[in-house]
């Protein structure tokens, strides 16, 4: 029941009966005549509108010419031109009471529903607070982050007064706190792509401050953990199967990976990569491994592939360099001139069908080679008149091996020139000619396998170990060594 009771009702003013009524525009229930715009009082001409609306009390305009042709249109249809009747006496009726109930909910109990609703709920919060402790998370290492970086800033400051040193770059400051914090965690995850160039950009009068020993072996660090990177992320996955279970790529700690050694310094020295642990190619991050002395590929025929890369150059500290088994293609000219791989001391290229028929002429300005291996691969025109005639490969090389090079001609005469040669390999190939007085100094000594060769040989002196002319024209005399290994 409403709690309005009062009754709304409307008092007409004396008079009104002589007053065209119009339709209640606000209550359904009233029932006085039509509205005068359609009522027959306006159908006479004689009959004239008051000029005030009972309801709206707004005075009543006259008749507009939209409502004359109206009259007229109604006129000419109907045939009809009798005076209407006057409007009825009537009094609007009060409006009944509102009677307005409140109603209830009638909802039925669903035990189902409410148990989904408490789950999605749980479900719901749930998700919250996960959200809310990774947002703390990232929060807290932004900021642990921030600290570092600064921490970092506030102790290089005094460098910039320092006229032999630089200050770091905010990008080599960055890259050091992610080394520190981030990578020991997640090692793949360390951005070597921007760090390694933003890291060997820092000066050398700055890693070599012994005030910046624990930045510069950290740098140090994150550069050979970079290149080495790189060649686990360039194998195939095969390659990367067998480097990952050697450690490579699980950890920082790059001086535990299989075929990695380091020096005291924690400097990589030696690495050794072994098919089907090889990357496709050699990629130019291996340029950052600048301590390495010790570089042995051996690959499967057709991996590693492609030529070495340009930073290849900058391992000016590596003495040894064996390639085996690799697609590798020919040696860049210059490789061994400055400043390139000057400090060899031991070069062995073995089985490299794509290498191309020729060694680089600058490895005869090499003035530390020892040895010089060269083995299945062709070598044309010979290089054997090219070497005798360096005069810093006579002083240093103490091993020549050519075997199964594809060698034509004949051996030089100025090969007894050779101060410290003691090994000779040459056999399997297709020498001609005699043989010539050797060094004095030689060990051993392989001329097998030369059908062509001709004319005798006798040992000059009593150092050679060991002979071998099987397959070859040559007689013997005076050298039980090479007597025996003739008629074998």
């Amino acid at each position: 029941m409403s709690k309005f009771r009062e009754h709304l009702s409307l008092t007409l003013p004396p008079g009104h009966l002589s007053l065209p009524v119009e339709r209640s525009k606000f209550s359904p229930a009233s029932t006085i005549d039509p509205s005068p715009r359609y009522s027959v009082s306006m159908w006479n001409p004689l009959h004239q509108l008051s000029s005030k609306d009972i309801e709206a009390g707004s005075p009543q305009s006259s008749s507009s010419l939209r409502d004359r042709f109206t009259k007229l249109f109604f006129d000419v249809r109907t045939f009809h031109n009798a005076a209407p009747s006057q409007a009825r006496d009537s009094r609007l009726s009060q409006w009944p009471p509102l009677n307005v109930e409140k109603r209830r909910c009638t909802c039925h109990h669903d035990p189902h529903r409410e148990a989904k609703m408490k789950r999605r709920k749980r479900r719901s919060r749930c998700l919250l607070i996960l959200l809310i402790i990774v947002l703390l998370f990232l929060i807290g290492n932004v900021i642990y982050l921030n600290v570092r970086v600064l921490s970092l800033m506030n102790t290089s400051s005094p460098l910039s007064t320092n006229p032999t040193t630089q200050e770091l770059s905010a990008d080599a400051l960055q890259c050091i706190s992610q080394y520190t914090l981030n990578a020991p965690s997640s090692p793949s995850s360390y951005p070597c792509s921007t760090c390694l160039p933003a890291l060997q950009g820092v000066p050398s009068s700055f890693t070599s401050n012994t005030a910046n020993a624990q930045d510069a072996q950290t740098i140090s660090n994150a550069v050979q953990f970079c290149g080495l990177r790189a060649i686990y992320e360039t194998a195939n996955s095969q390659g990367q199967a067998t480097l990952g279970n050697g450690s490579w790529s699980q950890t920082i700690n790059f001086c535990t990976w299989t075929g990695v050694a380091c020096d005291n310094s924690g400097r990589v020295s030696s690495l050794t990569l072994t098919y089907p642990g090889v990357p496709a190619t050699l990629p130019n991050e291996m340029g950052a491994l600048s301590d390495i002395r010790t570089l042995t590929v051996v690959g499967g025929n057709t991996i590693p592939a492609g030529s070495l890369p340009e930073s290849f150059v900058n391992l000016t500290a590596m003495t040894t360099l064996h390639l085996e088994s690799t697609a590798i293609t020919a040696l860049p000219d210059t490789l061994f001139s400055p400043p390139g791989l000057t400090n060899i001391s031991t070069l062995a290229l073995l089985r490299n069908s794509q290498m191309g028929t020729s060694l680089p002429s600058s490895i005869t300005k090499l003035t530390g080679l020892h040895s010089l291996l060269v083995n299945s691969q062709a070598l044309s025109p010979s290089p054997l008149s090219t070497l005798v005639n360096s005069s810093m490969l006579v002083a240093s090389l103490q091993t020549l091996d050519l075997t199964s090079t594809s060698l034509i001609g004949t051996i030089p005469t100025s090969i007894t020139t050779f101060k410290n040669l003691t090994q000779l390999l040459l056999g399997s190939n297709n020498l001609t000619g005699n043989v010539p007085t050797m060094p004095s100094t030689l060990k051993e000594l392989q001329l097998g396998g030369n059908s062509a060769l001709t004319g005798a040989f006798a040992c000059s002196a009593n150092t050679l170990q060991t002979c071998s002319f099987a397959g070859t024209n040559v007689s013997v005399a005076g050298c039980g060594v090479c007597q025996n290994a003739t008629t074998s």
